[in-house]
């Protein structure tokens, strides 16, 4: 498809400047690709739109007709670029948010009305899912996801590097007692994610013998295929389990679970990162968000 775009602005600027010399200093081509320009637009219309001379040009009727109207469609197009370009470096407009379940619900939804407040001409469009989401397909500005990440073409930043804690409720720990040491944990009911191994291999660093890592299998008589479940039973008293700060946090601090082999903590958390397609220009309303999430999660997990 044709540059039509080009060949108005460069007629407009033809007819203003009163030559095609002048016009090629103006827009940094050519007196040659002017001419070019001009001609393939004539016979495109199939109409003369200038006359030429060798010192002067004219318009005819129809290149008086076209210039007033190539000139205000310009207009026009420069007012769209300039109010979006406005719209890109203001924190204003629709931001569309995707979250898996269990962070959203613990760490996103209860610092939303901050940003709101702080941030006036925003409106967030929140969803939370666990399932993978397409950025672009679903019209997307941002997702945020626990855990490594496959490599992508999309701009990652981290956001925050949860702490895991074995953890079980006071009524638990009451019935069965609580493990002294990691080995321990092979004769108490752990839970257990459903299909993934690794989170029935648990780590620790060995105090006793100069910080060595222990790796402890661990098993039980439930097994779940999400985080937040595991946590409701957790607290129901059911057995141990492996869970993220951002998971158990605030039932640590109440006392609803308490915190096992904590001197013997291998120092692992989760990743949580914030993943945006990957332009050039990143729009101010993202900026603003990921800004905003980078310091107040690290303020509420220095504060726990």
């Amino acid at each position: 498809m044709q540059n039509r775009a080009l060949e108005m602005e460069v007629f407009v600027c033809v007819a203003e400047s009163g030559s095609f010399s002048n016009a090629a200093e103006k827009l940094g081509l050519s007196p040659s690709a002017i001419s070019k320009l001009v001609a393939r637009l004539e016979q495109r219309l199939g109409v003369q739109l200038v006359v030429r001379s060798t010192r002067s040009l004219r318009l005819t009727s129809e290149g008086e007709a076209f210039h007033s109207l190539s000139r205000s469609i310009l207009q026009d197009i420069s007012v769209v670029e300039a109010q979006v370009a406005r719209q890109s470096e203001s924190a204003a407009g629709v931001l569309k948010v995707s979250c898996n379940v269990p962070f959203g619900v613990h760490a996103v939804c209860p610092l939303i009305p901050q940003f709101l407040a702080e941030n006036t001409g925003m409106k967030i469009d929140l969803e939370l899912s666990d399932e993978p989401v397409d950025l672009i397909l679903e019209r997307t500005d941002l997702a945020i996801r626990t855990g490594s990440l496959q490599d992508s073409s999309m701009k990652t930043r981290r956001l925050l590097n949860s702490p895991r804690h074995v953890v079980a409720s006071p009524e638990y720990l009451r019935l069965h007692g609580s493990p002294g040491h990691p080995n321990d944990l092979r004769k108490h009911n752990c839970l257990t994610i459903a299909g993934k191994p690794q989170h029935s291999t648990w780590n620790f660093r060995d105090v006793d013998d100069s910080g060595v890592g222990i790796v402890v299998p661990v098993a039980g008589n439930l097994a779940v295929n999400n985080g937040e479940t595991l946590r409701c039973f957790a607290l129901a008293g059911l057995g141990i389990a492996r869970l993220s700060e951002f998971h158990v946090g605030r039932d640590l601090e109440e006392g609803r679970l308490v915190a096992l082999l904590t001197k013997y903590d291998a120092q692992e958390a989760e990743p949580i990162s914030a993943i945006y397609s990957a332009q050039s220009h990143v729009p101010q309303r993202i900026r603003r968000f990921l800004d905003f999430l980078v310091a107040n999660l690290a303020d509420s997990n220095r504060s726990k």
